[in-house]
């Protein structure tokens, strides 16, 4: 069997270290090749020192020929005739041979090359790292062949195929070498895309390592582990600001593509912020495997919740609750949560003995009571006994602190020393505010809500309502007054008249005050978003509010949480406020 073979330029990429890489890479373009009959006494010559150019050869052949299916079966028959001379000297030859593209094949050549690779294994485990990341990295090789058909997230029936070798022989590694399981996880870490790469390459690759989880459950933690951390990498790259700027130019400056298009939804896709896209299609991946896992052929398995619930919650204690500024991942705990109100308790719960417990660090203790005042607020499935459990919780927490503090001859007076303290009031206002409808629906409620003394909260020394976002103390100002729970206008006014505690900040005088953090604040991807909207309630304004705007109100995509009634003073910096993401929990100067 003859080829004419032309040299390609990658030859460098290949063949990188010196001595006989480095000569190969120096033959001249176009040589005449023959496959070797007696592969084994090519083996052997080379690794005695005997003779190299047959075995140069050999590589020439196996690179560069285009052989066809029967060729590369007679190929590697003969390679596995004489498989225990394939050691660590010939790990030149192992890398040219798993350069070859096997999964295009047809059935009895792929069949042969699977076989080629389990003998391998099997005899040589040195080998294993450098045939498993092969294989890892044939999830981006077929990223990149189909780019155009998998817009929807979902392969296509070929590349279906293509998969299924590959996830057949990684099976089988896992099954003959147990030492793979910890190879897989470093290979799969180390090819993960590049968060700036296309969204094809990142929905290929989280389909195949979610799809491991078939054959290889043990390593569930460890692989959506690796996916969450990549995707806060790219939430955090894709500030929803710039999402929405990104849409609204687009919007601005192609309406007549907009109308062209309007049915294309590959179109659409790449008019997408390309950060945005490809969290979007990776979070419904994330979002698919959940819901089939919970939902076994289609009925709910309270043991596979548990489970993933469990495994997800250390991963959002490690990563998504400790992280800056991300916008979008950590609606994976919202959508475990709304699969069963024990879940959501639970979760709740946990959230509360972080905030409760004084050895959590103080940034922490801060961003789980802000998980727990956005869950309650913006979460449809949480029960009315669910939310006032939670409230009495913090409402007794509170005044405990400020009995705590009343005891003190001195207090500090600086208040980052007391910011869980106002952290845990705002998310109470936040709640109220929020709230409110269900928790004035019944007089029991109301009376629930009477008992809370926000009196007391209010007027304590402490004075939360100086420290509080202003558009959450407005509308906790408003409800409260409506239903005449408290007054809360005094203690603003007066606060508004008062010499207020200064820092100074770059010669200018500032007010400190707790940052704007709401996690579960709307979601704004396309594609996910069916995932999330049933579940999600969006604010409906104040009874106040809806007296003076009409029903317009409802029909607000800004999600509007403006109190209308509270007294506005005619100064450029009290604009219109709303419940927003920012950044992380803490203190800004404005």
């Amino acid at each position: 069997m003859s080829v004419i073979s032309t040299r390609s330029t990658s030859v460098a990429s290949i063949l990188k270290t010196p001595g006989l890489r480095k000569k190969i890479a120096s033959q001249s373009n176009r040589v005449r090749f023959r496959l070797p009959d007696d592969l084994k006494s090519v083996l052997i010559n080379y690794e005695s020192g005997r003779e190299t150019k047959p075995y140069e050869d050999l590589i020439y052949i196996v690179r560069d020929a285009p052989m066809k299916d029967s060729e590369l079966i007679q190929l590697l028959t003969q390679v596995r005739q004489c498989i225990s001379l394939l050691g660590p000297k010939q790990r030149i030859f192992i890398e040219t041979l798993l350069k070859i593209n096997w999964i295009n094949r047809d059935l009895e050549a792929t069949t042969a090359y699977k076989a080629f690779l389990e003998d391998l294994v099997c005899v040589h485990i040195y080998h294993c790292k450098l045939i498993i990341d092969r294989l890892v990295c044939l999830f981006r090789t077929i990223s990149d062949e189909n780019k155009e058909k998998w817009k929807d997230g979902k392969p296509p029936d070929e590349d279906i195929s293509k998969l299924f070798h590959v996830h057949d022989v990684l099976f089988k590694f896992l099954k003959i070498v147990p030492m793979s399981y910890s190879i897989l996880l470093q290979c799969l870490s180390s090819q993960f895309p590049y968060f700036k790469h296309n969204m094809q390459s990142h929905v290929v690759y989280v389909h195949s390592a979610l799809k491991i989880l078939d054959y290889a459950p043990e390593l569930r933690l460890d692989i959506l582990s690796l996916i969450i951390n990549k995707l806060v990498v790219i939430d955090v790259n894709a500030p929803r600001s710039e999402i929405e700027n990104h849409r609204n130019n687009l919007d601005d400056d192609d309406e007549v593509f907009k109308i062209e298009s309007v049915n294309d939804k590959s179109s659409e896709q790449s008019r997408e912020h390309p950060l945005a896209l490809t969290l979007d299609m990776c979070m419904e991946k994330i979002f698919q495997f959940i819901h089939d896992t919970c939902y076994p052929n289609n009925a709910l398995n309270m043991e596979n919740v548990k489970k993933i619930y469990l495994e997800l919650l250390q991963i959002f204690e490690k990563t998504i609750l400790p992280t800056y500024a991300s916008h979008h991942v950590q609606f994976i705990m919202f959508y475990i949560c709304s699969v069963k109100t024990a879940v959501a308790e639970a979760f709740l719960n946990w959230l509360w003995h972080k905030v409760s417990n004084p050895n959590v660090p103080s940034i922490i203790r801060q961003s789980a009571v802000a998980y727990i005042a956005s869950l309650l607020a913006r979460a449809n499935f949480i029960p009315i006994d669910l939310l006032t459990s939670l409230l009495q919780k913090m409402g007794k927490w509170i005044h405990s602190y400020i009995a705590a503090q009343d005891s003190l001859e001195s207090a500090n007076s600086d208040i980052r020393v007391h910011a869980v303290f106002y952290a845990v009031c705002q998310a109470v206002f936040y709640i109220i505010g929020f709230k409110h409808r269900d928790l004035v629906s019944t007089k029991k409620n109301l009376l629930f809500l009477q008992s809370l003394n926000f009196t007391k909260i209010i007027s304590c020394q402490l004075n939360p309502l100086r420290v509080c976002l202003p558009v959450v103390v407005q509308h906790f100002a408003t409800v409260t007054r409506t239903y005449q729970i408290a007054y809360c206008y005094t203690v603003i006014e007066h606060n508004s008249r008062s010499n207020l505690p200064v820092l100074q900040n770059s010669s200018r005088v500032t007010t400190p005050r707790l940052d704007t953090f709401f996690p579960f604040d709307p979601y704004i991807l396309n594609e996910s978003s069916h995932r999330i909207s049933p579940l999600y309630l969006h604010y409906q304004g104040s009874m106040n509010v809806e007296t003076s705007t009409g029903n317009n109100k409802e029909e607000n995509d800004e999600d509007d949480f403006m109190d209308i009634s509270y007294p506005q003073e005619q100064d450029s910096n009290n604009r219109k406020e709303r419940f927003s993401y920012s950044t992380s929990p803490g203190f800004i100067h404005s």
